[in-house]
């Protein structure tokens, strides 16, 4: 039992990894998200220009990964999806104080 375990480690170190082509190194840091209250229209626009090439970026990197199971491809659209709609809240909330006159001066 012990040889067939240390000969499969032995084949499994000697492959090449299904996702040798597949960077993900995207996801390891995603933009941050201003608060509407605090950010300037200058820091708002800066941001939503950012996450969005940041997501057509990420998009582009998990459309290369042929290989990636389901489970990690969902969860790496769940995880823009959420930074989507955080930044759509947050510019929501932007317009909306600037509408007002609400907005804090920076």
């Amino acid at each position: 039992m012990f040889r067939s375990l240390c000969f499969a480690l032995l084949i499994l170190a000697g492959t090449k990894p299904a996702f040798a082509d597949c960077s993900l190194s995207i996801f390891k840091e995603s933009p941050a998200v201003p608060t509407a209250q605090e950010a300037s229209y200058e820091e708002m626009k800066q941001a939503v220009s950012t996450i969005q090439h940041y997501i057509r970026s990420a998009e582009q990197a998990l459309d290369a990964c042929v290989q990636l199971s389901s489970f990690s491809y969902n969860y790496h659209v769940g995880r823009l999806k959420s930074l989507a709609d955080n930044i759509n809240k947050q510019a929501d909330i932007f317009s909306a104080l600037a509408s007002s006159g609400s907005l804090a001066q920076n």
